[in-house]
């Protein structure tokens, strides 16, 4: 039997879900390491994100369509989908011969400071501006303007991350953890 002793020997799939695992009990370390294998990819990813959850999945067809921003952060179970193979059904039911993929492959773009919620879905051709809420589940597509706070399917924009923030910094019924542990 082979004995490993440099982590980054090990393939790709088995790296990445070792990493996942780790993040359950030390995010930092899984953060630093999993962020730099996403750069390995090709993503772009400017700064250090704030957290990316080990249950995000990045759709795998090109990961240099993949654009995320400094200090953001990705929630569990968020799917980021850069392609969509609907137009092969689409050219098969008006009758071409769909034996080769034909499949729309888009850039998805997330801001920096941005905040992704819980199960939401990031469709081909998305771009989200800085300093957005994306409320959990939800499912966007488009372009959402900087400052946005965004929920639902389809979504919707409901206000202003800048009022919003403004309001609750007045109402004052929030916590900031100093430990920075996720």
């Amino acid at each position: 039997m082979k004995n490993i002793t440099n982590i980054g020997r090990i393939p790709g799939k088995l790296y990445v879900g070792f990493l996942k695992v780790v993040g359950h009990f030390n995010m930092p370390w899984y953060l630093d390491r999993y962020v730099n294998y996403l750069k390995r990819q090709g993503m772009d990813i400017k700064g250090m994100p704030q957290f990316i959850a080990p249950s995000v999945h990045f759709d795998g067809k090109d990961y240099s369509i993949i654009h995320i921003g400094d200090k953001t952060v990705i929630s569990k179970n968020v799917e980021f989908l850069t392609h969509d193979y609907s137009i092969a059904r689409a050219l098969e039911a008006i009758g071409e011969d769909m034996t080769l993929e034909a499949y729309f492959l888009r850039d998805i773009v997330v801001g920096n400071n941005c905040f992704v919620g819980l199960g939401s879905i990031l469709m081909p051709g998305c771009t989200i501006g800085d300093n957005c809420i994306i409320g959990a589940g939800s499912v966007v597509r488009g372009d959402i303007p900087s400052n946005s706070i965004v929920i639902g399917n389809p979504q919707q924009i409901v206000g202003s991350t800048i009022e919003w923030a403004r309001k609750k910094q007045q109402q004052g019924n929030f916590r900031i953890n100093v430990s920075r542990t996720h």
